[in-house]
């Protein structure tokens, strides 16, 4: 009972500080927001919502593209903002100082990340041969920690043991896995939607779901940082008890 309690006091946390960060910390949100909706002006003055074929040509436009880059580096940068902003706030700091990260750990975290999840890309080249399913399964396995390392790292955590962000963060793997999905995916599929419904519409309507839209992807950014952060904080709380 314990742990179903405390299972749906993080879910009700994560998805309250997912939608809260809109009002909380607008400027946080708005690194993705606006973005994302300067994509949707050039993508209407591409006519891509004119209808399939539209836009499909208006799809591969570089301007599009542009846009879609620009928009793609605020996605990600709103993942780290939103989960510092939330880490600051409860532990203090400032989420936009820079100083207060600990890069060390950072970039080792993330270097140690993606060489073990990726090395059994070097079967086939040495083997000519792929490498079993079952091996790529443990190297992902085996590269998950990593991500609680550049957690710690991002939020400036330079006190927790390595040994202790790696050996028992697991359960707190598993809650982050469960949390991710929970508000994402259901977004994720909205704002494909909204595409689909803008097409052929009315102008009204088309600027009407590029609005929403936009303010959608700023609320899929917001709980992928929520969840960073109440996975990451409740490990932390964990360890200090």
């Amino acid at each position: 009972m314990t742990v179903i309690r405390a299972l749906a006091n993080a879910i009700a946390d994560y998805f309250r500080r997912g939608v809260s960060l809109f009002w909380i910390g607008p400027a946080v949100v708005a690194l993705v927001v606006l973005p994302e909706f300067a994509q949707h002006v050039a993508e209407i003055q591409l006519g891509m919502f004119d209808g399939l074929d539209a836009a499909k040509a208006a799809g591969d436009a570089p301007l599009r593209w542009a846009f879609g880059y620009v928009k793609i580096a605020g996605l990600v940068l709103t993942f780290i903002a939103a989960a510092r902003f939330w880490w600051c706030r409860t532990h203090g700091g400032r989420w936009y100082d820079l100083r207060q990260i600990a890069w060390g750990r950072l970039l080792s975290g993330f270097v140690l990340f993606m060489a073990i999840g990726s090395v059994t890309e070097l079967v086939a080249p040495l083997t000519g041969q792929k490498a079993p399913l079952a091996a790529i399964v443990i190297a992902s396995l085996l590269s998950l920690p990593f991500l609680f390392v550049m957690l710690a790292g991002l939020f400036g955590d330079r006190t927790t043991p390595m040994k202790t962000l790696i050996a028992r963060s697991w359960p707190w793997l598993l809650l982050l896995a469960l949390l991710l999905p929970l508000g994402y995916a259901p977004l994720f599929w909205l704002h494909g939607m909204n595409h689909k419904w803008a097409l052929g519409a009315h102008d009204a309507v088309v600027w009407t779901l590029m609005v929403f839209d936009s303010l959608v992807v700023g609320l899929m950014a917001s709980f992928v940082g929520a969840a960073l952060f109440v996975a990451y904080d409740r490990f932390y709380r964990s360890i200090a008890s």
